[in-house]
Parts: structure tokens; C-alpha cells; sequence
């Protein structure tokens, strides 16, 4: 086996680990490893996932130092969008009719 194929497929490794480490933070989702008979393969694939927790962490870390990202709060967003409306609904006022700092 050359060394490329060795390091592409190593590659390939972190970023299957990267991805479900990925998916167990968005969704609470783990990988069950209690179908594995051999303990030792059990301890080796916990081990794996935890590599690819670690290297998920260091990229949203460097992500987020770069500052061509930013975090959004989904539900903050949606009624920041979406409170001139409800509040014209309920009040019939905008929201500047609110801002004490207007002249």
C-alpha cells in the first residue's frame, strides 16, 4: 500500500469520526457500540469517536476565531424578523415608536 492511499484513507477516517461527532452534537445521536462483541474493539471505536470529538471542537474553535463566521440563535432570529409585525399587529405601533435613543 502506498503512502498515498494510506494518508487519503486516514483522511477519510477523521472526517467519518468528524461527521459523527458532528451529528451526536446537533442531534443527541451516538454511535451504539454494544453490538460489537470484542471488548477491545469497543474501547478502540470509543476511542475513534473520541478523536473525532476533539477534532470537531478544534474546528468550530478555529471557525469561530477566523471571524468570517458568526453564531446564530435560530429562534432569537425568527422574532427579531418577524417582532415589527406581531407588535403592528397587536398595537398598531412599529417599533421605533419604542426606541427611547430616537431624536
Amino acid at each position: 500500500m502506498s503512502l498515498g492511499k494510506l494518508t487519503h484513507y486516514s483522511i477519510d477516517l477523521v472526517l467519518i469520526s468528524v461527521i459523527l461527532a458532528g451529528v451526536h452534537r446537533n442531534t443527541g445521536l451516538t454511535f451504539d457500540t454494544s453490538h460489537f462483541n470484542s471488548v477491545d474493539f469497543r474501547r478502540w471505536f470509543g476511542n475513534y469517536l473520541a478523536f473525532g470529538e476533539k477534532c470537531y471542537d478544534y474546528t468550530v474553535k478555529l471557525l469561530k476565531m477566523t471571524g468570517y463566521f458568526k453564531q446564530n440563535n435560530l429562534v432569537f432570529d425568527y422574532v427579531k424578523r418577524n417582532a415589527n409585525e406581531i407588535l403592528k399587529e397587536q398595537t398598531g405601533r412599529d417599533i421605533a415608536d419604542f426606541n427611547p435613543h430616537q431624536d
